[in-house]
């Protein structure tokens, strides 16, 4: 059993301090291959407070995380490293990424709390620039127009995208360009 027996926030997490236990609910999770790490799990996860953090591990752990931290369940992690988040794009405007490696200790946790903690953007934010477009937003809203799937190139590799606006409760709209690859 472990020693630890109070959760820290992700607000707490610091770089070279990993003896920490965190309880987390999966919001959303992803596969990524890039050139510089490869094949990669990559997820979303917020704790009971309302904070969000980008969590990374390798793609051998995926299966274990799944089983202990499927998407809309919430689990305990012990025994993460956080280092500074990077890139040009990041999920969550928090300072740190979490790493979760082979030494992590991952269960599920009893706690039950179905918020589903989204930080809904303002369409006039988006609009006049004053989001940051580097931050993954979330948005809800009806799609108001819906253009055709193109193919375009991204980084040397043929990507569908497609173009649509979305209208808010306020009728407020935003132009919105989706990128996925398609195979």
């Amino acid at each position: 059993m472990s020693k630890l027996t109070t959760f820290v926030p992700l607000t707490k997490l610091r770089p070279f301090k990993d003896n920490r236990r965190i309880q987390v609910k999966c919001l959303h999770s992803w596969k990524q291959n890039t050139p510089f790490s490869g094949d990669t799990f990559e997820m979303v996860l917020a704790d009971e407070w309302g904070n969000k953090i980008h969590a990374t591990s390798k793609r051998s752990l995926m299966q274990r995380i799944q089983r202990f931290l499927p998407i809309d369940s919430w689990g305990v992690i012990e025994n993460v490293t956080v280092t500074a988040a990077g890139g040009q794009y990041r999920t969550t405007n928090y300072k740190y990424k979490m790493v979760i490696a082979e030494d992590a200790v991952i269960s599920r946790s009893d706690l039950v709390d179905d918020r589903i903690f989204l930080s809904l953007a303002n369409y006039e934010e988006i609009e006049n620039g004053t989001k940051k477009p580097a931050f993954l937003i979330d948005v809800i809203g009806r799609i108001h127009e819906l253009g055709d799937v193109q193919t375009v190139q991204v980084a040397g590799e043929d990507r569908k995208r497609v173009q649509f606006r979305i209208v808010d409760a306020e009728f407020v709209f935003t132009k919105i360009f989706f990128f996925f690859l398609y195979t």
